[in-house]
């Protein structure tokens, strides 16, 4: 739940044109652990569009085929025009702040890792 909340108050939707994801990703010091496998932009793109990333009571990200994004914990909802994968497993959310995650696999299991240094494990669904 504590990663619900943290995800949920760094996406808060301004009003307002949305940014874009920038070409690069940015600095960041991720909280990366002992055995993270590093992916890449070709594995987050063959893997997520028009998949579901559940992460439990924390919610579920859906990658819409079709470019868009929806993170959803509880009744809530929180859509994005799109999202961006980089070559260094970051991937941007495209909310009026975009948003940067890191994706790594540990023991052959989905992590998202994200600015604050949280840590969650994703079940890939259809």
């Amino acid at each position: 739940m504590k990663f619900a909340l943290s995800f949920i108050a760094g996406t808060a939707i301004a009003t307002g044109a949305f940014a874009s994801c920038p070409a690069s990703s940015p600095n960041i010091k991720w909280n990366t652990h002992s055995g993270d496998q590093r992916v890449n932009a070709a594995f987050l793109q063959k893997t997520l569009p028009g998949m579901k990333v559940d992460f439990g009571s924390d919610g579920a990200e859906i990658y819409g085929a079709d470019g868009t994004y929806i993170y959803r914990a509880g009744n809530q909802a929180y859509k994005a025009p799109s999202y961006k994968f980089y070559d260094d497993g970051t991937r941007c959310i495209n909310y009026a702040n975009p948003r940067f995650d890191l994706y790594v696999v540990n023991e052959k299991r989905l992590v998202l890792v994200n600015a604050a240094g949280a840590r969650l494990e994703g079940k890939l669904m259809k």
